[in-house]
């Protein structure tokens, strides 16, 4: 999953951009935050899956 798919599926559930790091957009849904890399690449399975659990999405 690309980092623009994974921040479309956070935004349907509720999530908002908190702020920018220098590498990583922050997004909240006022008790959550999930880190989200700015990269055009693939978001590697494990980083996904542990993304997926921050959000409460698994």
């Amino acid at each position: 999953m690309k980092p623009s798919e994974f921040v479309r599926l956070i935004k349907k559930n509720g999530f908002k951009l908190d702020h920018h790091g220098t590498n990583h957009d922050f997004y909240s849904d006022g008790k959550r935050l999930v880190m989200v890399e700015r990269h055009s690449r693939d978001i590697k399975d494990k980083t996904l899956s542990r993304m997926m659990k921050d959000a409460g999405l698994k």
